[in-house]
């Protein structure tokens, strides 16, 4: 693959197929640096402040969770990541840029996901299922935090086709499984009309094939250290789909992926005016 994609595209020609895709995941790796986190965290520092009710909620009750999964970010990054960050019991400091997350904060779980790559939720068991308790999502891709606060996976995923039949009969289960010592992670990945990460609503601006932008979402999953609680994170990318146009065999094979596309995947990923456009700019 071209260019050095973090995560590249599907590169078999395989139809797309909606799967959980989880794999392990060692604690080194649960949260990721990258060149482009210095650019990221200023945006990050600003939608903290100017559209907090977007990117952050919290219901009450669940204080002892999100400082559990706080100190575990920083116990983290004070292993894997003391070139990158200052940790001490008062905060926590990103060298590069100076940012800091008050470690005291009543809006603590923000304070932190500010200057780390990774959106933050926190997911409850409750009433035989996944709930989204918390979260602090400052790059969200097509969705309000404030739309799912409280709703359990089921209701979360109603929009997204095939999920009742492919996933949800046994999602529940699959993190029912997840311990605290052995995180999973998985891959997702749309194509966008622009580079912005921060996408909290679902309107989609057509655009050129040359465009549009390969964005990609690491998600991790892993267990609390007490308490019945899942911390979900999500690392957010956005790179030019002339990226993958510039290596001819990968660009093949993802057309032939683009086209098997259902009409409701299309519509879902929001397609529906450039589907065709792309896929022909990527086969010639």
């Amino acid at each position: 693959m071209s260019q050095g994609y973090i995560y590249p595209p599907p590169a078999d020609g395989k139809p797309f197929r909606l799967n959980m895709g989880l794999r392990s995941l060692e604690p080194a790796l649960w949260l990721e640096g990258g060149e482009d986190l210095e650019a990221q965290i200023p945006e990050r520092l600003v939608l903290k402040t100017d559209a907090r009710e977007v990117v952050y909620q919290e219901l009450p009750g669940y204080r002892d969770v999100i400082e559990d999964l706080v100190a575990l970010i920083a116990e983290n990054l004070a292993m894997f990541h003391a070139d990158r960050y200052e940790v001490s019991t008062e905060s926590v400091k990103h060298l590069p840029t100076g940012a800091s997350a008050d470690l005291a904060s009543n809006d603590l779980l923000l304070q932190i996901a500010s200057i780390i790559g990774e959106d933050l939720v926190v997911l409850s068991r409750e009433d035989g299922e996944w709930k989204i308790v918390a979260g602090a999502v400052l790059f969200p891709s097509r969705w309000k935090l404030s739309e799912k606060i409280g709703k359990g996976m089921d209701a979360v995923h109603i929009p997204v086709p095939g999920f009742a039949t492919s996933l949800a009969p046994f999602m529940t289960a699959t993190f029912d499984k997840i311990t605290s010592d052995r995180a999973v992670w998985r891959k997702n990945w749309s194509l966008h009309s622009t580079s912005d990460l921060h996408q909290p609503t679902t309107i989609h601006a057509p655009a050129n094939p040359d465009e549009y932008w390969w964005r990609t979402e690491r998600q991790t999953l892993t267990r609390s250290r007490t308490g019945d609680f899942l911390y979900f994170t999500i690392r957010n990318r956005a790179e030019p789909l002339s990226w993958i146009k510039a290596d001819q065999e990968s660009a093949a094979f993802f057309a032939e992926t683009l086209a098997s596309f259902t009409s409701e995947t299309i519509e879902y990923k929001g397609l529906q005016q450039d589907h065709q456009a792309i896929i022909d700019y990527l086969r010639y």
